[in-house]
């Protein structure tokens, strides 16, 4: 039964790759489909010979583990009490319903010693129970297909090892009911077993070596956890990566050897089993600090989740008819790109100019009541708080933020932040350090409170100081309200969005007036961007779970010296441009090893960017430390490569929209290039207390 779901999935997803593609997903799915039969088949066995009593016990017991560990896996007490109450019912309740669901199965398919299971006491039973069972078996694969997709992977799983439960039951069960003549004799099973293994052990021999047929393995539900499961077996030495079926471990029996570990330079030993050990790194050196004053004064304005086609100049609707009327005198480029694509990642890399897995973080730890706590803060707990979430905020240690080099130029340095409920940007954690004004507004109407704090920084500078601006809008993130005075678009979820983009575009439509009455006495140069887009679906919206073009397309727009007005550019760029731009407005120079390059010498020599490929990424840990979501895109314009690294998955697309196609495309392989170094230089995000 596994080994067809997994067959079935796998040809209705569309991957044109062959025969030997699909023979390789019957095989996983029959030896993903005997491992869970043999656990399955033990335990009836082994609950065999028990009283009736102790058999209804013991499946309760075993269905109570299940609920255990998917509500471990989900962190659902943590999330009671909080804004994500409902989903912490709902979540429950499904945790419940999966235990309850297998202690039921185990019940209904429990032989004994003088008698047959439940379900085939009699054999019409099968027929009336039967359809029951395949019922709800299609109901569980429905909502694994439509709920929640990219969250949950625990409850995902747990969906499609019961629907695969189900049909194996009801099949077995219907089996009755074949006439003696028509049923195989004992050889004849062999010989079928047999038959069965042979695609198998093709899957074997050909997975690992097809990034394709890999590739399409992974990206169906049945068949990824058919090779997952197998995986596990290949996993000797229990560091999440197998040696067969292309899970990558070089290194079978060594746990510090895998291809998530980081390549320590110079150690001899290649720890990420790809392009052998890393040369050592020449010690970095600070660029020096200049004697005359920066030319020009700059206002970075950063809005939360604003996707690229829903402003006015990229989208259907006029959601910012106020930013696209200043826009017309600055450039606009309408192919820029995050860095990362949830705010932690995507501010944290745009303020150093490089991308998120290149930088040290420090670990800080969510509650379930939105606190931020620091390894060393454990025992502030409060009763009845618990760990929710744990992530990085950027440490000092290795890339100095953009801030600090403008402030060592003698430059005012200011912000003023709407954090929403994040904590991401609290002034306390230290990763945003060297402003000389922190304003982190609060209480009610906060993009009103940006613009009213962020003119009156603007009015307080003197006309011979030069200063650096950063005004950070929350509006679109979440927490949608009506507004009057902006338009309405319905009560869809992208609706809603545009509305709040809206509300947010008329505030920050006031602060550009302002600069720009100020700009006539004084030489000011401003950045409009976003830290990340969002994925917009029927009934909620997501980000910081993938690397879609939703969640890392972004608005730029750049209005100052080196930039002609009222221009459209189709260049490649990322977030990681805009410290390195200021940085040559201020003619502060630039530090060493930045992945982001000037945009106006982008401008004025587009052949220096023609070949460019850039990196987008996310990741996101659980409080003991368990990854639930690690993947890099990386890309160049046309083409795509997404790597999950979660399970060493490959998906290669033609980067408009997100189109699937096959791996042995040559600029593909450009990409593997680049994937491969940019991990041989990083490898899993860097924590150190």
């Amino acid at each position: 039964m596994a080994g067809l779901a997994a067959l079935i999935d796998f040809l209705s997803g569309g991957h044109g790759v062959g025969v030997s593609a699909a023979i390789s997903a019957l095989g996983v799915g029959v030896g993903a489909g005997a491992v869970l039969g043999g656990l399955f088949a033990g335990a009836l066995r082994g609950l065999q010979r028990l009283p009736g009593w102790a058999r209804v016990l013991a499946w309760l017991v075993i269905g109570g583990g299940l609920t255990a560990w998917l509500m471990d896996q989900l962190g659902v007490i943590a999330r009671f009490g909080g804004k994500d109450h409902a989903d912490a019912v709902v979540a429950a309740v499904a945790g419940l319903g999966a235990g309850l669901g297998l202690a039921v199965l185990g019940l209904i398919a429990q032989p004994s010693m003088d008698r047959p299971a439940w379900l085939s006491w009699t054999r019409r039973r099968p027929l009336w129970a039967g359809p029951g069972l395949v019922l709800l078996a299609i109901g569980l694969i429905v909502a694994d297909r439509q709920v929640a997709v990219d969250n949950y992977a625990a409850a995902h799983t747990a969906l499609r090892v019961m629907a695969v439960l189900m049909l194996a039951i009801t099949g077995v069960a219907w089996i009755r009911y074949w006439p003696r003549r028509l049923r195989p004799p004992v050889w004849g099973r062999r010989v079928l077993a047999g038959l069965l293994a042979l695609p198998f052990v093709w899957a074997l021999v050909v997975v690992g070596g097809d990034r394709d047929v890999l590739a399409g393995l992974l990206g169906r539900p049945f068949s990824s956890l058919s090779l997952r499961t197998l995986r596990s077996l290949g996993d000797i030495d229990r560091d999440g990566y197998s040696f067969i079926l292309g899970g990558g471990d070089c290194a079978p029996f060594n746990a510090a050897v895998h291809p998530f570990a980081r390549e320590e330079p110079g150690n001899g030993i290649d720890d990420n089993c790809s392009l052998g050990d890393a040369p050592v790194d020449p010690p970095r050196v600070d660029p020096p600090i200049p004697d005359t004053p920066p030319p020009t004064s700059v206002i970075l304005i950063t809005i939360d989740t604003l996707r690229a086609d829903h402003v006015s100049w990229g989208g259907k609707r006029n959601t910012t008819p106020e930013m696209k009327k200043w826009s017309e005198s600055g450039t606009r480029f309408i192919r820029a790109y995050t860095g990362g694509s949830w705010t932690s990642l995507a501010l944290s890399s745009l303020f150093r100019g490089v991308y998120p897995r290149r930088l040290v973080w420090n670990p800080f730890y969510e509650t379930n009541r939105f606190r931020l706590l620091r390894s060393s803060e454990m025992d502030q707990l409060d009763d009845n708080e618990m760990l929710k979430l744990k992530f990085g905020l950027p440490a000092p240690e290795k890339y100095v933020p953009l801030q600090t080099y403008l402030k060592r130029r003698g430059m005012y340095t200011a912000a003023v932040i709407d954090d929403g409920s994040t904590g991401f940007l609290d002034l306390s954690t230290g990763a945003y350090p060297d402003f000389d004004e922190y304003h982190e507004v609060s209480g009610k109407a906060l993009d009103v409170a940006v613009t009213d704090a962020a003119i009156k920084i603007l009015d307080a500078q003197p006309k011979d100081r030069p200063f650096f601006l950063w005004a950070h809008y929350f509006g679109p993130h979440g927490g949608h309200s009506w507004h009057r005075g902006v338009p309405r678009w319905g009560n869809s979820v992208a609706g809603k969005y545009d509305h709040e983009i809206a509300w947010t575009d008329k505030h920050v439509g006031r602060l550009l007036a302002r600069i720009d009455e100020l700009a006539k006495e004084r030489e000011i140069a401003v950045v409009i961007t976003a830290d990340h887009g969002e994925s917009l679906g029927a009934k909620r919206r997501t980000h910081g779970v993938g690397v879609g073009e939703d969640d890392i397309r972004v608005p730029l727009v750049v209005r100052g010296p080196g930039f002609a007005p009222g221009t459209t550019s189709k260049q490649l760029v990322s977030t990681v441009d805009v410290m390195p731009t200021i940085l040559r407005w201020t003619e502060t120079p630039a530090p060493e090893g930045l992945d982001g390059r000037d945009l106006a010498g982008i401008l004025s020599n587009p052949a220096s960017n023609k070949n460019r490929t850039l990196v987008a990424e996310t990741w996101r840990f659980t409080a003991n430390g368990d990854a639930t979501h690690n993947m890099i895109a990386v890309f160049d314009g046309t083409f795509k490569l997404v790597c999950n690294l979660l399970d060493e998955g490959l998906a290669a697309r033609k980067q408009q929209g997100d189109k699937p196609l096959p791996y042995g495309e040559p600029r593909i392989e450009r990409l593997q290039e680049a994937l491969d170094a940019y991990l041989e230089r990083t490898g899993p995000p860097n924590f150190v207390d």
